[in-house]
């Protein structure tokens, strides 16, 4: 037996792993999700926003289709909870890639919730240049901005033609599959702005961040599908992040068992192998 599993095929790994992805798809079941604390402030910021009169933040959208499995169910919670809440809603983006994916997150819960382009919430659409566009907005936001995705003006569009600055907006968060969180966003707007900032990211990318918030830099952070799961939990509306952890979490339960399973067979092995070695000095 012990001899078997030290031998055991990969395939039928490969097999454990396939349908460890495909039956959760196919079943409607969920995990306990318990919000963490990282997540739990972003949350909180929102709230204190929406507790302000004519609260507005600026979402910032940085990442493509690579990462978007991550990122868009994390845009989907934060823009369901934004305009559940009343919140008006400026969206930029700093990848030219990730314009048609905040169009359709934006698009998608603002008619969800009713919502209005231009009164409620406006997309500004792509400006290269990171960290330059970063300070523009921070000194002239219409005049780095000068019309939205769709060339309209800034000064017509009710939710931006009184933005002056960065420092108009109550919330400031990124959404990123690169370094735009610690490179741009920290050192050229929120250290010198002075704004509360956020940060969403794909979760490889998430541990790189956390020196950040102790730093009080960043209030909190949604990291990966967890963290999008964790938000979806918290705005009571489980989503795509909360059925995409069904097939992650039963994979990742899968992949340590065969871990498990591995260690144990070889630990025996070795015992068995010192005990065959000792009866043959003996004899």
């Amino acid at each position: 037996m012990i001899e078997r599993l030290m031998n055991l095929d990969r395939r039928i790994i490969f097999l454990f792993v396939f349908a460890g992805v495909a039956v959760p798809l196919l079943m409607d079941f969920s995990f306990p999700i318990k919000p963490t604390d990282n997540v739990r402030a972003v949350y909180q910021q929102i709230e204190h926003v929406a507790a302000q009169k004519d609260g507005k933040v600026l979402i910032s959208f940085s990442y493509g289709g690579g990462a978007a499995a991550e990122l868009q169910p994390m845009a989907r919670a934060l823009l369901r909870h934004l305009f559940a809440r009343e919140v008006e809603i400026v969206a930029i983006s700093l990848w030219p890639d990730a314009v048609g994916l905040a169009q359709a997150a934006l698009k998608g819960m603002a008619d969800e919730a009713g919502r209005k382009y231009g009164t409620d919430y406006a997309l500004m659409g792509f400006k290269p240049g990171n960290s330059v566009v970063i300070l523009g907005m921070g000194q002239d936001f219409r005049g780095t901005f000068p019309t939205d995705n769709f060339g309209a003006s800034t000064d017509t569009l009710a939710v931006t033609a009184n933005v002056q600055s960065l420092a108009d907006f109550d919330f400031v968060i990124d959404l990123a599959a690169g370094e735009s969180i610690d490179h741009f966003w920290i050192p050229y707007g929120q250290e010198r702005f002075k704004f509360p900032l956020a940060g969403g990211c794909t979760a490889v990318m998430a541990p790189d961040l956390f020196p950040f918030i102790q730093s009080g830099q960043l209030i909190g952070m949604i990291g990966g599908l967890a963290g999008a799961a964790e938000y979806e939990t918290l705005i009571g509306h489980a989503d795509k992040a909360t059925s995409g952890m069904r097939p992650q979490s039963v994979t990742h339960i899968i992949i340590i068992a065969f871990i498990v399973l591995a260690n144990v067979t070889f630990f025996l092995s070795r015992r068995r192998s010192a005990n065959t070695t000792s009866h043959q000095d003996l004899a």
